[in-house]
């Protein structure tokens, strides 16, 4: 995955986890928390923020990469 991307990955992770946490701390200043309608707000935006979260942390993983090719080393199956 291109860095750029990677990194609009992990904004948009921040922002809406920062949303998030913005609207529970709302929340729960009110009385009725459960029956407040902002939760279903708040828990989307918390929903969003760790799937955009995943996305980023799997684009971390490091894969093995194939040794580059030198001209000089013989291959196996070549015929001289």
């Amino acid at each position: 995955m291109k860095p750029i991307l990677r990194c609009a990955i992990f904004l948009f992770a921040l922002l809406f986890l920062g949303g998030a946490v913005f609207a529970w701390f709302d929340i729960l200043t009110h009385d009725n928390i459960l029956t407040n309608p902002e939760l279903k707000f708040a828990s989307g935006w918390l929903l969003t923020g760790l799937m955009f979260l995943g996305f980023g942390l799997r684009s971390l993983q490091k894969r093995p990469r194939l040794p580059a090719s030198n001209s000089q080393t013989r291959r196996p199956h070549s015929v001289d």
